[in-house]
């Protein structure tokens, strides 16, 4: 015995077979093979020794040999072995299959659809702006009439000048009272937190369009509701409200875009340590004292790019000013562009010069914007350590936050909505609102209204093209950046997030220009290419915030028992990043169907949705059929909000 080989007499189980490896070299345990149940480890890049031919296995001559020796060999292809002395670990296996695999096929075919979808409209809009007149007006020449009217003389500048002190002011109204409504629901111990969350952020779920045309309802100097309850009430002579003025279209337009400036607040709230709040109370300072000085400027950062993302929002707004006064209250560049695409003359040069100008703004804006985003990384307030958030007792206050928030939930949806069902279904609006007569025949007219009908059925198609056609780009981009490590992914990346500075609006005269020759010019094809552009970054971030929350060990456990690079994004990736990718799905679904600024620049008869068509009849003067109109609208996002919610169980606040 004591001249035997290490290892003599060992057996060792492979498939099911006990085999002796008697006088053969090392054993399996002394040469490292490591064989672990439920996993492989890889111990050597040298092959698993060969049994010689002469050696007696399990005492059944050759045929057993055999079998054994074919085991081994199924063994062998199984395992990738590794080098004891460089435990790189199973990571870098599937990391080089990543880099083999990658080409510049995925990033060159994403660079060119984004370039065609986002960079191409923005150069046309720019080429068009120094032509006087479009690319099918054979005396069309080039010039820089437009462009000098538009950037040199005191009418636009005057605009320009309102434009954006106009935007100030709404960014400033929307954050104070975002801001108010965030530190309420996410630091006090107001009930209801969920459903006051809800309620908060309903607006940016619905039309804004729609919002305007209820208010112009409530609120206009002679017919309005408000007004005419005012003096039949309390006999008061005039107007006591009146939005379509330059103070009421900023007080409205703040008023749709508080969600905005709620969310970002909120979240950076909700994810601060409240470790220097208890500091600050256990010196002695009150709860306003302490979120002046302690809460507000560690969510800074927050704070700014809220106020920079809703003035962004605000520049390019086409529905509120145009609804509420056009350019008679207040004039605005996004109404301007509109006005010269559809006003005699007909000035297609000068809308693209208008376009350049508010491109540059918002450009501004998102600067801003970004470098208020890359500041808050120097406010770290969530760290490793849990901890337990503090709820503001407010006491007798507590009624009074009730208050605040329903009152912003009243003025911003439950008002709104009870005038456009009041004017909808009355015969008419007069000015005793007690005696009114209700029918159902001015929306059965509307509904069975061929046109009405025809754009019903294209805003549900288009809602339906851009949303899917939005998240299929936005997954993939986000997949070839986080997991395939494309070449070229900081420009996938930067040209997927560029449309967010470029207004609706913008973007739509850019598309009219590009595809002003094509086929898809007059059809809805058109309207999903624009929306596809402005919405993809949504779908995009997203889907990258999803991929980002995957543990890539996952995926590699999948690479190493065998499955494809496909196989594994299929089964694995996209399975686990499924309710980022409906709740994507919804949210651009939801822009879809309200939005109004590019489709109606891009809008013919034939390719008519529900938000243009509102605005046809209001242009006409008939508001309770535009009136019917947004109530059909808001039906479709309230159908799509509650199929997302409840069917699809997808997440639309942050509570869930």
């Amino acid at each position: 015995m004591g001249d035997e080989p290490r290892g003599a007499g060992r057996v060792v189980q492979i498939c099911g077979r006990h085999v002796g490896a008697r006088g053969h070299g090392r054993s399996a345990q002394g040469s490292g093979c490591g064989l672990v149940p439920g996993r492989l480890v890889r111990r050597s890049r040298r092959t698993l020794p060969r049994l010689p031919l002469r050696s007696r296995l399990c005492r059944s001559g050759q045929a057993d040999h055999r079998r054994v020796e074919r085991d081994l060999r199924a063994l062998r292809q199984t395992m990738t072995l590794a080098t004891p002395a460089a435990p790189a670990g199973m990571g870098e296996g599937f990391e080089a299959m990543r880099r083999r695999r990658r080409g510049v096929a995925l990033p060159l075919a994403l660079g060119l659809l984004l370039t065609i979808l986002v960079i191409v409209p923005i150069g046309f809009m720019f080429l068009g702006a120094v032509r006087t007149g479009t690319f099918v007006d054979p005396g069309a020449e080039f010039s820089w009439r437009s462009v000098i009217l538009v950037y040199t003389t005191l009418p636009y500048l005057r605009t320009l000048g309102v434009t954006v002190g106009a935007s100030m002011l709404v960014s400033l109204l929307a954050c104070v009272v975002g801001i108010a409504l965030a530190w309420l629901i996410a630091r006090t111990d107001v009930p209801w937190k969920r459903g006051l969350e809800n309620a908060v952020i309903a607006p940016l779920y619905l039309s804004p369009f729609v919002g305007a045309l209820a208010w112009l309802v409530l609120a206009s100097p002679n017919a309005g509701l408000l007004n005419v309850l005012a003096r039949d009430i309390f006999g008061i002579s005039g107007s006591i409200v009146n939005v379509m003025t330059a103070p009421g279209i900023i007080a409205i337009m703040a008023l749709y875009n508080v969600p905005y400036a709620y969310m970002t607040v909120s979240s950076a709230l909700k994810g601060m340590d409240p470790a220097m709040e208890e500091a600050s109370y256990l010196n002695g300072a009150g709860v306003i004292q302490t979120a002046m000085k302690v809460t507000f400027p560690v969510v800074r950062p927050a704070i700014i790019s809220a106020f920079f993302f809703v003035f962004v929002l605000t520049c390019g707004t086409f529905s509120i000013p145009a609804a509420l006064g056009g350019t008679q209250s207040m004039p605005f560049l996004a109404v301007d562009i509109y006005r010269a695409t559809a006003t005699y003359p007909i000035d297609y040069a000068r809308a693209a010069a208008i376009g350049t100008l508010l491109f540059w703004i918002s450009l501004i804006g998102v600067a801003f914007y970004r470098f208020a985003s890359q500041v808050a990384t120097r406010f770290v307030t969530v760290t490793a350590r849990g901890f337990r958030m503090r709820e503001v007792r407010l006491r007798g206050w507590r009624a009074l936050a009730i208050a605040f928030i329903a009152i912003y939930v009243v003025l911003a949806i439950i008002l709104p909505y009870l005038a456009l069902f009041y004017v909808a279904f009355t015969s008419f609006t007069s000015a005793s609102i007690a005696n009114a007569s209700y029918t159902l025949a001015n929306f059965q007219a509307v509904v069975n209204s061929v046109a009405v009908r025809q754009s019903i059925f294209n805003t549900l198609l288009i809602g339906f093209i851009a949303p899917t056609a939005c998240v299929l780009l936005g997954v993939t981009i986000a997949y070839a950046n986080r997991r395939m490590k494309v070449h070229g992914g900081a420009f996938l990346d930067y040209v997927a997030m560029f449309p967010i500075a470029v207004p609706g609006i913008v973007f739509g005269t850019g598309i009219f220009w590009t595809y002003l020759m094509t086929p898809a010019y007059g059809t809805i094809w058109i309207i999903v290419f624009a929306f596809v552009a402005s919405y993809v970054p949504f779908a995009y971030r997203m889907a990258d915030t999803s991929i980002i929350q995957v543990d890539k060990a996952l995926e590699e456990a999948s690479a190493l028992c065998g499955a494809s690079h496909w196989q594994t994004a299929r089964q694995i990736t996209f399975r686990l990043i499924r309710p980022g990718i409906l709740s994507a799905w919804i949210l651009v679904f939801i822009f879809s169907v309200r939005e109004i600024s590019a489709a109606i620049l891009l809008a013919s008869p034939s390719n008519k949705v529900l938000s243009v068509m509102s605005w046809d009849y209001l242009e006409f003067g008939n508001v309770q059929n535009a009136a019917i109109i947004g109530l059909l609208q808001t039906a479709i996002l309230v159908i799509g909000i509650f199929v997302g919610r409840f069917v699809l169980r997808v997440r639309l606040s942050e509570n869930g």
